[in-house]
């Protein structure tokens, strides 16, 4: 009778848990941050649907986007500033981190994306170009090549940067986002075999004139910032 005494309060624990395992319970409800056209902030259990009034869950953040929307056709001359201040992360947001954890530094997502577009760039004449003007195959080819050992200061910074900053996730965003702005640059897709010629001659002719250098490009400053 002892032995079954002492077992009654183990056997009452166990029909407890199995019944909460079997009901558990209810998840609290969310609370809402309310914002309407006036200004005035209200909270609420339920997420409204004016369109008019902006919502926020409490509790719950976002990472805010690695690089901001693309706007217009992307110019490959130097820029004489930096890249505009990348506003700060909206509510409810956290800024984009890199791979250690911490937010990257101002500027260096777009720096490091000013270089993409322009490394797919000079790799286009030689890609394209050649395909089409395949006589002139070698001067695309030594016009690339003292771009590069112009740049090459930058483009290894950037190149270091990459793998040591950002993840590979971070960097496959990268990767699209350049391609995305570079082929704003590029002839558009119905061009005739003449309109392509002529790009690739205005465009060779500018990079051997040094009209696309990332050495003096503001938009890079940001890579020259950090500890090599």
């Amino acid at each position: 009778m002892i032995r079954l005494l002492r077992l009654l309060p183990l056997a009452t624990c166990a029909l407890l848990l199995d019944a909460v395992a079997a009901n558990p319970p209810a998840p609290p409800e969310p609370t809402y941050r309310i914002i309407g056209p006036d200004g005035r902030i209200t909270y609420s259990d339920r997420k409204p649907t004016d369109p008019q009034l902006r919502a926020r869950e409490l509790g719950q953040t976002t990472t805010a986007p690695l690089l901001p929307p693309a706007g217009g056709t992307y110019d490959l001359h130097p820029s004489a500033r930096p890249s505009a201040a990348r506003p700060p992360a909206g509510e409810g947001q956290t800024p984009p981190l890199d791979i250690s954890g911490k937010p990257f530094p101002p500027g260096l997502p777009e720096a490091v994306l000013d270089v993409l577009v322009h490394q797919l760039f000079v790799q286009s004449l030689i890609e394209n170009c050649g395909r089409q003007r395949p006589a002139l195959l070698d001067r695309y080819q030594a016009g690339v090549r003292n771009w590069r050992d112009r740049n090459a200061d930058i483009l290894a910074r950037s190149n270091r940067v990459s793998f040591s900053r950002f993840t590979g996730e971070q960097r496959d965003m990268l990767r699209a986002n350049a391609r995305q702005r570079l082929a704003t640059v590029m002839p558009p897709p119905g061009a005739s075999d003449a309109e392509r010629e002529l790009w690739c001659d205005r465009m060779s002719t500018d990079l051997a004139t040094h009209q696309f250098e990332l050495v003096g490009d503001m938009r890079a400053a940001p890579l020259l910032y950090l500890e090599p």
